[in-house]
């Protein structure tokens, strides 16, 4: 979304714009796994995928549902000796873009830097080599003893709860296409991986994966932007009085009146920003400082600045978002020596304006007496 101010010109006009639209989304990946264990890095390496399919709603918001897992990949400590396990995990993720919670949104930006949290439950199996390390005396070294490293040992098929946190980033190769690499980190109760851990330490299994990200639909929409045509000031009729007639008698005393100046009437200027931003740039505000140097110039004078946003997303992000925008042209007031006595600043929402239907008008500053 893109907002803009007329203040010159005749007729209203209208100009194509492009603005975020909420969309399904598939995303497969594919990568390694690693466990925590007591073992070199490379040896605690696996096998892992995921599958999500979510929606993003909003710019910066969206939710996915997915499945992830493979395999897990442990050492038993003494003797040294690899066991293996497999899972399924069924996740449920928030997640927030980075870039555009700082930047903003923008239809032309490649890059996009994002983070999520979430939940899992975990379904683990085929924890065989585990069962046969225990079970085999020969495997602790010493005939007859059974293997007592596993304190936590289970067999068949368990389910545990997991808690996720990660993040990411992506490259768009297209409007709908998305290349990415995701680290997510899965934390497990410490069974899961059959030992007991130091002080009952959690189990993790982290995973960085690479894959593609495929909306399932269009992610922008066109939009037209009506600009009002601006307010023309009409010059007052000025009339003049006729001469009195000079009769040639004594000058009478003429007594002069002070004249005082007559505020002429001021237009009301629009403001525009760009798509979920608040920053005044220096096009918009060269637009400010004639209202600024007229109410200088009147000290009578105040001013009135309503905030506006579009209809697109959540309505109370809108209505926070119009605030932020009649604050950002209030302080731009104040920071040119307008006082804040005389300032009135107020976000609409997603108001709509009228026969401007749903106008992109970010913020409307109007002259007060």
């Amino acid at each position: 979304m893109l907002f803009c101010m007329a203040l010159t010109g005749a007729q209203a006009q209208t100009r194509d714009s492009v603005a975020f639209k909420p969309h399904w989304f598939v995303q497969p990946q594919v990568g390694v796994g690693y466990h925590v264990g007591e073992a070199k890095f490379s040896k605690l390496l696996s096998p892992a995928a995921q599958l999500s399919v979510g929606r993003q709603f909003s710019p910066l918001f969206g939710l996915r549902l997915g499945a992830s897992g493979w395999q897990a990949r442990n050492w038993q400590a003494h003797p040294k000796a690899e066991y293996k396990w497999n899972y399924v995990q069924a996740n449920l993720d928030a997640t927030l873009s980075l870039s555009n919670l700082i930047w903003g949104w923008k239809d032309s930006r490649k890059w996009n830097v994002y983070g999520f949290a979430g939940v899992g439950l975990n379904i683990a199996f085929k924890n065989d080599d585990a069962n046969r390390l225990a079970n085999t005396p020969e495997s602790t070294g010493v005939p007859e003893q059974q293997n007592t490293e596993f304190q936590k040992l289970w067999s068949g098929t368990r389910l545990f709860p997991a808690g996720r946190l990660g993040g990411g980033v992506e490259y768009a190769l297209s409007e709908r296409v998305a290349l990415g690499l995701e680290y997510n980190a899965n934390v497990l109760p410490d069974k899961w991986n059959s030992k007991k851990g130091k002080k009952d330490n959690l189990d993790w299994q982290q995973n960085l994966l690479v894959g593609v990200k495929i909306a399932l639909g269009k992610t922008r929409k066109h939009i037209q932007i009506e600009e009002p045509a601006p307010v023309i000031e009409e010059k007052p009729v000025v009339r003049e009085e006729p001469k009195p007639v000079v009769v040639e008698q004594p000058k009478p005393v003429v007594e002069t009146k002070a004249v005082v100046e007559k505020a002429p009437d001021m237009p009301e200027v629009k403001v525009y920003f760009t798509a979920s931003s608040t920053r005044l740039t220096p096009k918009e505000v060269e637009k400010l400082q004639p209202v600024a140097d007229y109410l200088k110039k009147y000290p009578a004078k105040h001013v009135a600045v309503y905030g506006y946003a579009s209809t697109d997303g959540h309505k109370a992000y809108n209505q926070r978002l119009s605030n932020r925008r009649a604050k950002a042209v209030e302080r731009w007031f104040t920071a040119n020596g307008i006082d804040a006595s005389r300032i009135k600043a107020e976000g609409k929402g997603e108001t709509n304006m009228g026969s401007r239907k749903k106008s992109r008008v970010a913020a409307v500053i109007q002259i007060k007496d």
